[in-house]
């Protein structure tokens, strides 16, 4: 009995061990790591199982960000231990499987720079790899070399030529060398692995990729996703026996570099196995893409300069506002029936027109147009009077209002001050309370003399207008006429 009690405690022991654990393991990232399998939720966990160099580090949420937005750097993340990855009898290559997450976020959205590669190496430092269109991997000397024992699956958004590149957003298949064995754009297949779509690598999405090595056929495929599900079909398939370019223990990780352009290089997860299908990673469970800092500063920015400009049109608007306010004419009720109203400058400029319908120097009129006041009197003058009128009106108009309003334009533009009416009688003239003088003189003159004001203000404006010699104007209608009291039977000339 003794015995029966002892070990149910121990037991009960080991189980609330084994429960404790599991709720740990439950509440951290996944890491696994073995010599041949490894599968990361992140990085923030992976302790010594990862060994960075140059622009490489570890973000606070566990995402591993290869390189920042800094031109020309390098960044490399490899496994710490080496894998053996060939069988030391037949020296034959073991198929391998590997999934991972990544996304590229550019400095500017249309423009990459450069690039990123999963890559297995004989060394997790690459000595002598140069950035920028290198990747990471290579450099202009040893581009080619046999002896670099370097296998690399890129990731491309910028178009080399020194490399054939086919264009800006590809992937490639490198063996010792950035001359892709094999490329093709990006791309993944959707509605049920049937529809092959267009895939931007510079989208700033986390991408999913799948690189799988079957020894038993030496077949290479490549596959991407925008999802946590892997499509049937790869995008990029390709026969090759890998057994001479590899070592029989290799690296394997990811490089990564930027030139004049700069990009963010992200890896959110990844899994690895030989001998086997590796884990799909699920997005959802990945650590989230950084928010860009210049995307916060653009917003502040377009932020405050539309909050300074909104507040300048309004204060604008108000000064507006307070100045047409200011200088409104307001019509008290007792002004509305004694004597003249007021009228503003655009009132009296469309008023002006009334007759004639034209500005008082019309630039585009015929030589003995140009002035009004000149026109208006060569044709009053010469008893066509009615040729001025403005054609608009297609003769539906009272002529003796018409004769009246003309007869007192040419009396208010004498230059003479003494000789233009006043206000008051303009006003007792048009309500015809007093009769308009028969007298008119031309415009520039008065009391027999002429004067040079009026030629000073047209300027270099030309007149036809002469004003030597005025004849008689008189109305072909009946004397007895209200036209003819108006114009008078005979103008003395002057």
């Amino acid at each position: 009995m003794f015995n029966l009690r002892f070990i149910a405690h121990v037991m009960a022991k080991r189980l609330i061990l084994i429960l404790c654990s599991l709720v740990l393991l439950f509440r951290s990232r996944t890491v696994f790591s073995q010599s041949d399998e490894f599968f990361y939720e992140g990085f923030k966990q992976v302790g010594q199982n990862i060994t960075l160099t140059g622009a490489a580090d570890i973000e606070h949420n566990g995402i591993l960000r290869l390189t920042n937005d800094t031109g020309k750097l390098l960044a490399h993340a490899f496994q710490s231990n080496s894998i053996q990855f060939k069988n030391k009898t037949t020296g034959k290559v073991f198929s391998f499987s590997t999934a991972f997450a990544f996304a590229m976020v550019p400095e500017f959205a249309t423009l990459g720079g450069h690039g990123m590669a999963f890559a297995i190496s004989r060394t997790k430092t690459i000595p002598g790899a140069l950035s920028r269109q290198y990747l990471g991997l290579v450099n202009a000397t040893d581009n080619g070399n046999f002896t670099n024992h370097i296998f690399a699956v890129e990731f491309d958004t910028v178009q080399d030529m020194e490399f054939n590149d086919m264009n800006d957003n590809h992937i490639g298949i490198d063996i010792n060398s950035l001359d892709s064995k094999a490329n093709v754009s990006a791309a993944y297949f959707t509605d049920g692995n049937s529809t092959l779509q267009p895939l931007n690598l510079k989208c700033g999405k986390t991408i999913q990729a799948w690189v799988d090595y079957d020894s038993t056929v030496n077949v290479l495929n490549v596959t991407l996703s925008l999802s946590s599900r892997k499509p049937i079909n790869s995008v990029l398939s390709f026969h090759v026996d890998l057994s001479p370019f590899f070592e029989d223990y290799m690296y394997v990780g990811f490089s990564a570099s930027t030139g004049l352009l700069s990009s963010s290089h992200y890896v959110s997860g990844w899994s690895f196995k030989m001998n086997g299908q590796a884990q799909s990673l699920d997005l959802s469970d990945m650590p989230s893409l950084p928010s860009s800092p210049k995307n916060h500063e653009g917003m502040i920015l377009g932020a405050s300069i539309s909050a300074v400009i909104f507040l300048v049109l309004a204060v604008l608007f108000a000064l507006y506002m307070v100045n047409r306010i200011k200088n409104m004419d307001v019509i008290e009720d007792w002004e509305r029936h004694v004597g003249p109203h007021r009228y503003s400058y655009k009132e009296l400029k469309q008023a002006t027109k009334v007759v004639c319908g034209r500005r008082p120097i019309e630039a585009k009129a015929l030589p003995e147009e140009l002035v009004l006041v000149d026109w208006v009197w060569d044709r009053w003058k010469k008893g066509t009077i009615f040729e001025v009128v403005d054609p608009k009106l297609v003769g539906h108009y009272d002529e003796v209002e018409v004769v009246i309003v003309l007869k007192l334009g040419l009396m208010c533009s004498n230059n003479a001050a003494d000789k233009r009416p006043t206000i008051r009688q303009v006003v007792r003239y048009l309500e015809e309370e007093a009769a308009v003088p028969d007298i008119v003189l031309a415009p520039d003159e008065h009391g027999g003399k002429k004067s040079g004001d009026f030629d000073d203000f047209v300027h270099s404006y030309p007149t036809s207008a002469n004003f030597g010699k005025l004849t008689a104007w008189s109305s072909e209608a009946n004397p007895a006429s209200p036209l003819s009291s108006v114009i008078g039977s005979s103008l003395p000339v002057r």
